[in-house]
């Protein structure tokens, strides 16, 4: 029996990795109506941009992030998180409620391998394990709520052990206004608690924006030890814009571009290298536009424009590519622009079903990137071969000569073995992981996570 498995071990293995490497090839559109309900397509990373439609139904009101080869989608109104799995062709492969009625709003990853959810409609804060949705812990936030009682926590952004969370403080008895005092909240995710940046004061104080509202996502900037949030304070009045957060020292940097300057509101941003940035605005009359600005000194520029409020959010693919969700009525799809001469490269939207509202792309939206304030000493390479069979190699980089602890974790987090190598004198180590735990038993086939310094973590399969 032994004889006739084992010529079927490579061929799985090829298939697992064959898989994996297509899984990288595409990325997801979340498309809705707001109506009925929303789909998620796939749609290809190579010209001509071919879309699979509807490779699995979502909430209408969803918003999605990936995480070390997963989709998750936040299902907002239905307050559950649905899992797709690419390398099964989108299969939604587990499904948790997180609580009827608190409106989950995001979700980001720990480098312990836990997630955190925030919930608008009730002042909750939650750490849960993100396969299979169990509540570790939880956070009153009625602290950082105004006088309606909630705080309308939304959008986050983990940077290196801290995570960001905009904080918008929104009067829902007076329609929706920013009620003052809008913020990022700081947690710490290693202590597992609020980070309080005025001591001097009874309260627990996150940074303070200048522009309340924080509405669009949370935009690190590339090589620098910085954040872009979109503020937009009162629609149709210029009192907000792109605010500049400087993360060394955890304070305000005041506005990077202004309403004024942008000509509206805006919606979404992203942030290339060399202070390159995109943006959708809206304008007085609720007409929005795509516009590429520069973080040193506005310099704004319109891209394109749409014939009323259709264009909803953009997505950097990290390298050349912007992608654009165009609503428009009759002509809705996925433009595609380059991201440097801002020539777009689609002659007609990529039709995707319905009309998109979200891209999420195949990498991390800055859960393992590095604080300037808070430098992680060790940094663990990607396991390889992964798929192992059973050994994998987990090379690390560390400060020459320094001992590092290394421990193998199960998806819970479990320790399972811990090791303490050391690296070399240039900085480097490696260490040959043999599929065993701590008592010498052999790891059963599954999914693992290498943890280093219990800071940095890679995950990694082992089939047998």
């Amino acid at each position: 029996m032994r004889n006739a498995i084992f010529p079927l071990i490579p061929a799985l293995l090829l298939v697992l990795v064959a898989a994996s490497c297509a899984a990288w090839d595409t990325f997801l559109v979340l498309t809705t109506d707001y109506t009925t309900y929303g789909g998620a397509t796939a749609v290809d990373r190579a010209d001509p941009w071919s879309a699979d439609i509807d490779v699995a139904t979502v909430n209408s009101d969803a918003v999605g992030r990936w995480h070390d080869g997963l989709y998750y989608v936040v299902n907002r109104g239905a307050a559950n998180i649905q899992i797709l799995d690419p390398a099964q062709g989108f299969a939604t492969v587990d499904q948790f409620s997180v609580g009827l009625g608190r409106n989950p709003q995001d979700i980001a990853f720990a480098p312990d391998g836990s997630a955190y959810v925030t919930c608008y409609d009730e002042a909750v804060f939650l750490r849960i394990d993100p396969a299979d949705g169990t509540i570790l812990d939880s956070w009153s936030t009625a602290a950082f709520a105004d006088a309606d009682g909630l705080p309308e926590t939304a959008q986050m952004l983990a940077v290196g052990g801290s995570l960001y969370v905009a904080c918008q403080r929104l009067d829902r008895n007076g329609w929706w206004a920013p009620a003052g005092g809008s913020r990022l909240l700081v947690f710490d995710m290693f202590a597992r608690d609020w980070v309080d940046l005025d001591p001097g004061t009874p309260e627990i104080d996150g940074i303070p924006l200048a522009g309340q509202n924080p509405y669009t996502q949370l935009a690190k900037v590339p090589d620098e030890p910085a954040l872009l949030v979109g503020t937009v304070g009162n629609w149709t009045v210029a009192d907000a814009g792109l605010e500049r957060i400087d993360l060394a020292t955890r304070q305000p940097a005041g506005l990077a571009v202004s309403e004024s300057e942008l000509g509206g509101e805006v919606l979404d941003v992203a942030v290339l290298v060399g202070n390159r940035g995109w943006c959708i605005v809206s304008d007085g009359a609720f007409v929005t536009h795509l516009k590429t600005f520069t973080t040193a000194g506005g310099d704004v520029e319109t891209v394109a424009s749409a014939g009323g409020y259709d264009f909803e959010t953009l997505a950097w693919d990290g390298a050349d590519l912007i992608y654009l969700c165009d609503r428009t009525l009759g002509a809705a799809g996925l433009r595609v622009f380059d991201a440097w001469t801002a020539e777009e490269l689609t002659s007609a939207p990529v039709a995707l079903g319905r009309p998109p509202y979200m891209c999420v792309l195949p990498r991390e939206s800055g859960a393992t990137a590095v604080e300037a304030a808070t430098p992680v000493p060790a940094r663990l390479r990607a396991p390889w071969p992964n798929p192992a069979n059973p050994r994998v190699n987990l090379a690390f980089a560390a400060a020459p000569g320094a001992r590092v602890r290394l421990d193998v974790c199960d998806v819970r987090g479990r320790r399972l073995r811990t090791v303490h190598p050391r690296a070399d004198a240039a900085g480097e180590g490696l260490f040959v992981f043999d599929g065993l735990d701590d008592a010498g038993r052999p790891l059963c086939s599954g999914s693992y996570r290498a943890v280093i310094d219990g800071r940095v973590s890679r995950s990694f399969a082992l089939v047998r």
